[in-house]
């Protein structure tokens, strides 16, 4: 027995208890050695501890059931023991069971002793159970049960640590196709979807590798060198159900990667610069597109970053100009109208659109640029009918990336009144939504746009969500169907196949009351196929490549040769 009154013996019992415990065992431990200094004058035959910590959705891989006897005299146990039980707060229990020596029994003042030694145990054990939860919810993402980055960034740091970050591979990811799993499920049931996925693919790594998402439907992987070609199969085609009381349904999902060895990497800041590179380049592919880093992909990247930098002082500058293609009336070779397309003059250098527009297009930039555009023509609409000039419909581009605004109608038709320009004069040219939420955005802003007197057209049709319900559905004016549907080619295997299925694409949509158009037009023998085909309208080089102002200002004046 612990020698000194009995202030002293309590604190040697917290010194004992509460000497830095970092495990279960550790607790145990610790709480056999300082009830071992009271054991003796307390009469405690035999004290044991049990734990009840169910898994939740804040605790991950608790540990269930733990028993343990922490303090053991050897001598026979008797009754009645004394028990007492603390719920926890996030579900679970922990119980402290005392034994008395056989033949004896807790006197009440003896029993005030054990409430005290028990509260503390519950204390020092409770503290770690906390320690353990705010440790994990810390470095674990709760929606899906795996690590976040910050777990990642501190793996990282242990390997490089040990001169082993080297033998890794860093992948970033975006899973494909997961948008849909909320336009069929509610979010919440998303969200037991995401869980179910991400396990799935923890499942895939071995215990020295990690998964760690970044928010939302993108992740994050640290995967051994000789591990990352099988890796990055497995997860380009994986395939989860789900069930509820109205529907089951099996989703197949990939990814969109970037990935990069960590050669050379010394410090775990620079973890990521490399795979998000190789990302952005892989987004640029489109979905489900893999790309390794390398320098390529890294001066491609700058060269985009460059573009983005470079675009608003551009568009200030007015370095932005607008061309003009030619529309032409196949019935009578008269021009009926024209597109606007954007070119970049730089130093006296012309930028290829294909250069700057996908990068303005991602980024989401377009979006000024066409209002840039709009104004521009407003304001040559505007220049041509103060000097008493006819014009013709022109026909503004307008990204899906407007979709995502809310008043798309609204400014395009104030742009349209501070120019005190006719709505007829312009024709909002959209391209056909690739999924089925856009096309009911879509479907929306043609109805708005037609109630405030603007036409608008459909740009590749045939390539989206829905063309037939697009075409009976949207109140568009005319109708450009996609280059890929033309029989243009005449070395074509399948010409005859393809002149049917464009033949009957005109005859119906001309059954519809609305116009076609077709673009990329460059000889005699394919101007003479629409006509007699029955297309309405033609843009190509046959007649004018894309013209500056002042030449279709000309081309205005001139018209073509019947």
């Amino acid at each position: 027995m612990y020698k000194g009154n009995l202030e002293d013996r309590l604190g040697a019992f917290s010194d004992a208890l509460f000497q830095s415990p970092d495990s279960i065992e550790s607790c145990d431990r610790n709480a056999g050695q300082a009830i071992a200094l009271l054991a003796e004058e307390l009469e405690i035959c035999r004290m044991q501890i049990n734990l009840n910590i169910p898994e939740t959705k804040l605790r991950q891989n608790a540990i269930g059931e733990h028993t343990a006897v922490i303090y053991d005299s050897g001598a026979k146990a008797g009754t009645p023991a004394y028990e007492t039980t603390y719920k926890l707060a996030d579900g679970g229990s922990i119980q402290v069971h005392i034994d008395p020596y056989d033949g004896r029994s807790f006197s009440q003042q003896k029993e005030k002793m054990l409430l005290f030694l028990s509260r503390e145990l519950y204390f020092v054990y409770n503290w770690l159970l906390m320690h353990e939860l705010f440790d994990q919810i810390a470095t674990t993402d709760l929606e899906t049960g795996v690590r976040n980055p910050a777990a990642m960034m501190q793996f990282a740091g242990r390997l490089l640590a040990e001169g082993s970050l080297q033998n890794y591979n860093i992948i970033f990811y975006n899973v494909h196709n997961f948008k849909y799993v909320n336009k069929i499920f509610s979010y919440a049931e998303g969200d037991v979807i995401l869980h179910k996925y991400a396990m799935l693919v923890q499942s895939y790594l071995g215990e020295t590798e990690m998964l760690a998402r970044l928010g939302g439907d993108n992740f994050l992987v640290l995967v051994k060198a000789e591990h990352t070609d099988e890796f990055l199969a497995r997860i380009q085609d994986i395939r989860l159900s789900y069930k509820n009381e109205q529907r089951e349904k099996c989703f197949i999902l990939g990814a969109t990667v970037g990935y990069s060895d960590l050669t050379g990497i010394t410090h775990t800041r620079d973890l990521m610069a490399r795979s998000s590179i190789a990302y952005q380049q892989a987004r640029k592919r489109g979905a489900g597109s893999v790309v390794c880093f390398t320098e390529e992909v890294r001066q491609a990247l700058m060269a985009d970053q460059s573009v983005l930098s470079d675009f608003l002082p551009a568009m200030e500058a007015e370095e932005f100009v607008v061309y003009y293609q030619p529309k032409v009336n196949l019935r009578d070779k008269s021009l009926y109208g024209a597109e606007a397309l954007v070119r970049w003059m730089r130093g006296g250098r012309l930028i290829p659109p294909g250069q700057f527009i996908p990068v303005l297009e991602r980024d989401g930039s377009i979006c000024q640029l066409d209002y840039y555009v709009l104004r521009k023509v407003c304001q040559f609409i505007r220049q041509r009918k103060e000097q008493g000039k006819e014009t013709v419909c022109i026909s503004v581009n307008f990204s899906r990336k407007h979709l995502e605004t809310e008043d798309m109608a609204e400014r395009i038709a104030a742009v349209l009144e501070e120019y005190k320009i006719d709505p007829s004069a312009i024709e909002i040219e959209l391209t056909e939504s690739e999924d089925y939420q856009n096309y009911e955005i879509m479907t929306h802003v043609v109805n708005e746009l037609r109630a405030k007197g603007i036409n608008t057209s459909m740009d590749d049709f045939g390539t989206g969500f829905s063309s037939l319900s697009m075409i009976k559905n949207l109140d568009l004016s005319v109708i450009k169907i996609d280059k890929s549907l033309i029989p243009l080619d005449t070395d074509c295997a399948d010409r005859e196949k393809d002149r049917i299925l464009f033949n009957h694409i005109v005859s119906l949509i001309r059954q519809l009351g609305k116009k076609t158009i077709a673009e990329g037009v460059e000889t005699e023998e394919q101007l003479a196929y629409l006509k007699e085909a029955g297309c309405d309208i033609v843009q190509g080089y046959i007649f004018d490549k894309p013209l500056p102002q002042d030449e279709f200002e000309k081309r205005c004046e001139s018209g073509y040769e019947a």
